[in-house]
């Protein structure tokens, strides 16, 4: 399968749901509702959603789809999944609602619980960010230009991702740790996927996510940071996450590295196995 004829298509198809999102974005109510597990879900999730929904049917009707917003689908039918999207219609919600602009569209392709193809975008910036191991790195800007991105090498300076919201204690320990192996230690905090962006396009070192996330939250960024050459791995065993292998699609705790050899063994002692 030759995922490059995708690009074009999905590149479509996040700008047309971004602009979806953008419209309900600019009005006075967003039409907030509470889903079972009391997380927020607003018009622009579901304007997005469909949109999303009927461009990959289109694309390639016989690839099933796992969405946020349509995630009751039974173990037992996943599970015979090899190849299928794994989509974030609104990744950042609780961002959309505060209207502070760092929302984003996920989209993921998965083969074999492994993500082939990520794409990220920015609605408000119609940012793009793309890749797999197959294709590289990649980023539109703002102003249409597409160049190649890579993840940095580790330096004296390190710069750390993190949450606006979550998981302030623990990554303030980390923090603490890290101090002592690097002449200087910056937090860089930033909503939805774009933590893992910025570890795509060199631009921060580490996101330690020691809180719990779903699998449509990182599939797409996963493949994106790997393109570029970072890894997002197991906080305990440091294997790269994988996908739709049980019944419940939430994820362990996790890091995002953009350099392959960063020395992820010394925060062991800092992992906190609670979900607050």
């Amino acid at each position: 399968m030759d995922i490059d004829l995708f690009i074009p298509d999905l590149r479509k198809i996040c700008l047309d749901a971004g602009n979806a999102i953008m419209d309900v974005y600019q009005r006075d109510d967003f039409d907030i509702q509470a889903k079972g597990d009391d997380s927020p879900v607003t018009a622009a999730d579901l304007a997005a959603h469909q949109i999303i929904e009927q461009g990959l049917s289109q694309l390639n009707p016989t690839i099933p789809q796992l969405s946020e917003e349509a995630d009751d689908i039974s173990f037992s039918t996943r599970q015979h999944w090899d190849l299928f999207w794994c989509i974030d219609p609104l990744d950042g919600t609780k961002e959309f609602i505060r209207r502070n602009d760092e929302f984003t569209v996920n989209i993921a392709l998965i083969q074999s619980g492994q993500p082939i193809l990520g794409i990220i975008h920015l609605p408000t910036t119609k940012e793009t960010w793309w890749g797999g191991p197959r294709i590289g790195a990649w980023k539109q800007e703002a102003n249409g230009s597409v160049r190649a991105i890579q993840s940095r090498s580790l330096g004296d300076t390190l710069i750390v991702t993190a949450s606006r919201r979550h998981g302030q204690e623990q990554n303030d320990r980390l923090l603490v740790k890290l101090a002592s192996r690097f002449n200087n230690v910056e937090s860089l905090a930033s909503g939805s996927s774009l933590k893992m962006c910025l570890i795509a396009e060199g631009k921060a070192d580490l996101y330690p996510r020691l809180f719990p996330t779903s699998e449509w939250d990182t599939a797409a960024a996963q493949a994106i940071v790997e393109a570029a050459g970072g890894k997002l791995v197991h906080a305990e065993n440091l294997q790269p996450l994988k996908y739709n292998q049980q019944e419940s699609l939430i994820n362990p705790f996790f890091y995002v590295v953009g350099d392959p050899d960063f020395p992820l063994n010394a925060l062991a002692s800092t992992k906190d196995s609670s979900t607050d």
